[in-house]
């Protein structure tokens, strides 16, 4: 049974209050600081919150960045309360892998920082995602979605099974986030991505594990 992968950007002002419904969701903090479920989650770090959420905002204003894996046919998990404002961004179905319900997959966000002037080769993932760009810009070319100059901010879509091939700029490294659905044979494995032939990919960027978390599948009626 498809799933999808839904994006989301929420900003919330200082003590600016909102919830979520429970869910399979990675919450990062792209500015400023916020509580969830009374921690503290700061500019740059993420975390996988599966309960209920609380959010509340500890500065003039942050921004969070947020990855779930629900149905295709899902309500959209808009942040309720007071001073919160959520961004639906982008949404995609997981066509890929066979998501039965109730079988386990990884659910991963991770960081990638590509040296300037950096080509990759042609390469494939283990499973796709929804790329969200930090620093730089990116150009990517792949059958299913291409896009050109991307500013921070701005999400794309890799399916995973197609060959991409992607560069930034000659004067600045790109930097981006990657929220991915695998396999669970490549949890805390860092160097998941394979060029066209299967063999490594030869030019990787810099990489940073965020949240490596195991899911279940999301179950119709």
């Amino acid at each position: 049974m498809p799933s999808s992968i839904h994006f989301y950007q929420d900003q919330v002002l200082d003590h600016g209050q909102g919830t979520l419904n429970a869910a399979r969701r990675i919450v990062y903090c792209r500015f400023g600081e916020v509580a969830v479920n009374g921690e503290a989650l700061n500019a740059g770090n993420a975390v996988f919150v599966g309960e209920d959420a609380e959010v509340t905002g500890n500065c003039d204003w942050s921004q969070l960045w947020r990855w779930e894996v629900d149905l295709p046919n899902s309500e959209l998990a808009l942040m309720r309360g007071e001073g919160v404002l959520t961004l639906h961004r982008m949404s995609r179905v997981i066509g890929m892998l066979d998501m039965v319900p109730g079988t386990e997959w990884l659910f991963r966000l991770d960081q990638i920082t590509a040296p300037p002037g950096r080509v990759t080769d042609p390469h494939k993932h283990p499973g796709p995602g929804i790329r969200c760009m930090v620093e730089g810009t990116f150009n990517i070319s792949q059958d299913v979605e291409s896009c050109r100059a991307m500013n921070p901010g701005e999400p794309w879509w890799e399916c995973g099974e197609q060959p991409v091939i992607a560069w930034g700029s000659k004067s600045m490294h790109a930097r981006f986030l990657r929220g991915l659905v695998m396999p669970t044979d490549n949890a805390g494995q860092a160097d998941t991505i394979k060029n066209k032939a299967g063999e490594p990919n030869r030019k990787r960027g810099q990489h940073r594990l965020l949240v490596d978390q195991i899911i279940s599948a999301p179950e119709s009626i």
